[in-house]
């Protein structure tokens, strides 16, 4: 997936009232990943490279290092806060993918072996973002 196919998010950061498409879960899971790699200002190899792992074991997609640096400080942030984009988007996704988005986000910021306090302020974010309850994220809610 190229960055520059990042369609939904162009459309949703440019106008409210744009449904997000077919593609809205795997580009919000590239951006949430991807951004978590800088959220504490120094993006760790490590980071980078569990979120091309991620990316290949949940949606097959094959992306170099670099698309995921690019990613993690793309302008698209600069116009609309991310959190913005995962609300709006999250909200309409079905309950399991957006746990399936906080397990691989959890994948990439313990894959660096330290957790930041700017990690866990982001976490805590997309978890909201996404309407998850502490209980949702812990597991302790029916199917």
């Amino acid at each position: 997936m190229a960055l520059s196919d990042l369609l939904n998010v162009r459309q949703l950061f440019a106008r409210d009232r744009v449904e997000p498409g077919p593609d809205a879960y795997r580009e919000l899971l590239l951006m949430v990943l991807a951004r978590a790699t800088d959220v504490d200002a120094f993006t760790h190899h490590a980071e980078v490279e569990t979120v091309q792992k991620v990316l290949r074991d949940y949606i097959g997609e094959d992306l170099t290092s670099a698309d995921v640096r690019v990613a993690a400080r793309s302008a698209l942030y600069e116009s609309a806060p991310l959190e913005k984009y995962v609300a709006r988007v999250g909200a309409r996704l079905p309950r399991p993918q957006r746990l399936e988005l906080v397990r691989a986000l959890v994948e990439v910021l313990r894959s660096d072996d330290r957790i930041a306090t700017a990690e866990a302020s982001y976490f805590n974010m997309i978890c909201a973002a996404l309407q998850l309850s502490f209980a949702d994220v812990a597991g302790l809610t029916p199917g």
